[in-house]
């Protein structure tokens, strides 16, 4: 059997093809490292968000290409991803916020914190199943209760019902806790 030079393509190993991918990655970020920082600090994250943001565009542009994406322009790619963290980021604050109002009766709304973000959530992991996952749903996913029931397996009005006792419970455990702190 002869083999005609140039009819098949080289074969490369998987350490070839790694190189190629930190290649691609590693190229994105010394040409588009300053603007994607600044892209994000455009859309309103601190320097230090717009850092891990832009970080993690260029691990999924990494991660996205190592499975065998095909990605035609990797700048792009990488300034919607951000676009996209930046925005889930923007979302999953106004759920906190909105969840951080219903707890707390006269709580006058602020920036939340990375301490508050995880008091919040450490006291909603405590709830019971049922309004835990409820919870969840209604605040980090944004599901409507129609949704919410459908997923949980119960009816509309359960599900708002689970809502709203791990509210009242999440309310009370934080006025509790201000109470002691006072």
């Amino acid at each position: 059997m002869t083999v005609i030079e140039g009819a098949f393509p080289p074969a490369t190993t998987h350490t070839q093809a790694g190189d190629i991918d930190r290649a691609i990655v590693a190229d994105v970020h010394e040409r588009r490292g300053r603007e994607l920082f600044g892209f994000a600090r455009h859309l309103g994250m601190t320097d230090e968000e717009a850092h891990d943001a832009a970080q993690e565009a260029l691990l999924r542009l990494w991660t996205a290409i190592d499975g065998g994406t095909a990605i035609e322009q990797p700048d792009a790619w990488t300034f919607r991803t951000l676009y996209r963290i930046c925005m889930d980021q923007h979302r999953w604050r106004r759920r906190v916020r909105a969840l951080a109002e219903r707890i707390g009766p006269g709580h006058e709304p602020r920036e939340a914190d990375r301490t508050d973000l995880i008091a919040v959530w450490s006291a909603v992991e405590r709830l019971p199943e049922r309004q835990r996952l409820a919870i969840y749903l209604r605040y980090r996913a944004d599901l409507p209760f129609e949704e919410i029931a459908a997923i949980l397996g119960i009816q509309p009005v359960s599900a708002r019902s689970h809502v709203s006792r791990a509210l009242d419970t999440l309310r009370a455990s934080f006025e509790d806790e201000r109470e002691m702190s006072a």
